[in-house]
């Protein structure tokens, strides 16, 4: 069986479109996953993959979540190797001392350069932002919260889900879990 990690957007954000975890691994194994743990309230499961597809699992998860709680949440899925590469690949790993700082976007697919230019233009002092196949690192060491480049890049990328860096660190411990059980 593949791990997979499910990344889920928009849930339990500012009191719109609440998703009790206990709910979601419920939901998750009725689906015919196993092993499904979570992982704080944002939407990240990590589990056993039935032998349908990913694609065909989020869209049934989807489904599933909106007969129960009436909204259907984007779904991007990463198997354990895909999550591999984006932790291999982090640009920022030699700077990277706090991993409240470092946030990766996980996008279906490669990041466009254009719409990557419009963020990079409204990058503070020692902000950073490097796209690397289908994610973007972005490095804020003052934090997000104010950081225009943040709000841009969260605008232009919609379509993605971003998770921060000790997120990121805690899914592959979990899925690697997985694997050596």
């Amino acid at each position: 069986m593949t791990i997979l990690i499910a990344l889920l957007r928009g849930i339990n954000v500012g009191g719109h479109n609440k998703l009790p975890m206990q709910a979601l691994r419920t939901l998750t194994e009725a689906q015919g996953a196993s092993d499904v743990s979570t992982y704080i309230q944002s939407g990240n499961i990590v589990f056993r993959s039935p032998k349908t597809g990913a694609k065909s699992f989020a869209k049934k998860l989807r489904a599933a979540i909106h007969k129960d709680f009436g909204f259907e949440p984007d779904i991007l899925m990463l198997d354990h190797n895909m999550l591999g590469v984006v932790i291999k690949s982090n640009p920022f790993a030699a700077i990277n001392d706090d991993p409240s700082k470092l946030h990766v976007l996980f996008l279906t697919q490669p990041a466009d350069k254009k719409r990557l230019k419009d963020v990079e233009a409204l990058l503070l002092n020692d902000e950073q932002v490097k796209a690397v196949r289908s994610a973007i690192y972005f490095h804020a060491p003052a934090g997000i919260g104010r950081s225009k480049a943040a709000e841009k890049l969260g605008r232009v990328f919609s379509d993605g889900t971003s998770r921060n860096w000790r997120t990121c660190l805690k899914l592959e411990e979990m899925a690697d879990a997985l694997v050596r059980a």
